[in-house]
């Protein structure tokens, strides 16, 4: 059995069986290493689908920007590209109703780059490297990979196991699909406490402890962002970033034209606008050519507005969103007189 079988057949199914009418996914490109997004109309290209563990784009930017809308599309993705489907289709960027998300376990992407020859797999206690299975070496995964809770994406409509024949239908969409795959939902085996310590283990060394100090946490990351040189990468690869219009362009008032490092508010924007909801893809931080940890510090300020709001990016579409919404309690604390 070929990794991600199961993905394939479902893919395939839905296809002939006209339940969507294209699917977003990632196929091999010239080589084992390379991998690039399709959008797969006919069900015979399935078998082009590569579940190898690499993530070198976001699916759900690239379902915003140029998916067909009206349409029924199905997306293999991980979970971290699921929550950014969840999250713009909170932000009417995207029809929640006409997306099926065929989740794929994701236990750690690598940079292939950076990569052992040969293809890659990454297992939640192993990796298979060239056709040979060897111990996982954590060095090896993206930042953002190690400290990731969510490696089931429990959030899509199924979710597939990348080393079998597992599949859970989380979604009465998702029992569609699977019904029209001829496959049953049968749950993951992996132990889910071991991925939360292993996320919390790195997320403790990630993180800087800065203390409660707010100079010293300010100049901290004032430090990070006197880096940037306003390339507009970060930006550009959020799939939360999807304003056509954005304050951040130069022709703007916020941001100057020509001036390095740009003005503080070009991050701090950046920061307000998305922190509640970021994702810990890590799409800004493998694109930043100043290597600024722009992921971490993101993540870092999301995990503590989490404990502030309860509120996890991505996870529930009927979650509303922190920013944009207001409880009685807190307009009274701000003075609002409620009539």
């Amino acid at each position: 059995m070929r990794y991600g079988d199961t993905v394939r057949k479902t893919v395939q199914a839905m296809l002939e069986k006209g339940m969507v009418d294209e699917v977003l996914a990632f196929v091999r490109g010239v080589d084992e290493r390379d991998v690039v997004p399709a959008f797969i109309t006919d069900a015979a290209e399935a078998e082009k689908i590569t579940v190898a563990s690499y993530q070198p784009y976001s699916l759900a930017s690239i379902l915003a920007d140029y998916g067909d809308k009206g349409k029924k599309i199905g997306l293999v993705v991980r979970s971290c590209d699921a929550r950014g489907v969840i999250e713009l289709a909170k932000r009417n960027q995207v029809n929640r109703d006409d997306i099926y998300l065929i989740g794929i376990e994701c236990y750690g992407t690598v940079n292939p780059a950076n990569a052992k020859e040969g293809e890659i797999y990454i297992f939640h206690d192993a990796m298979e490297v060239g056709g040979k299975k060897e111990a996982l070496d954590e060095s090896l995964l993206s930042a953002n990979c190690r400290r990731c809770e969510y490696p089931v994406p429990g959030m899509a409509d199924i979710s597939c196991a990348i080393d079998g024949d597992g599949a859970i239908a989380n979604t009465p969409k998702g029992e569609e699909m699977l019904a029209a795959a001829n496959l049953k939902s049968q749950g993951s085996t992996v132990d889910a406490s071991a991925m939360k310590e292993r996320a919390a283990r790195w997320q403790d060394k990630d993180f800087p402890n800065l203390g409660t100090d707010r100079q010293e946490r300010l100049d901290y990351w004032l430090r990070q962002f006197d880096k940037c040189i306003k390339c507009y990468g970060c930006r550009n690869v959020c799939p939360l970033c999807y304003c056509k219009d954005c304050a951040l362009d130069a022709d703007r008032v916020w941001v100057e034209r020509g001036r390095m490092p740009p003005p503080r508010l070009f991050h701090l924007t950046r920061l307000m606008h998305i922190a509640d909801s970021c994702l810990n893809c890590g799409q800004c931080e493998a694109v930043c050519p100043m290597e600024i940890p722009l992921t971490r510090l993101y993540h870092q300020l999301h995990n503590e507005l989490r404990s502030i709001f309860d509120y996890e990016s991505g996870i529930n579409i009927d979650d509303a969103l922190p920013l944009g919404t207001f409880t009685e309690e807190e307009m009274k604390a701000g003075g609002v007189e409620l009539g």
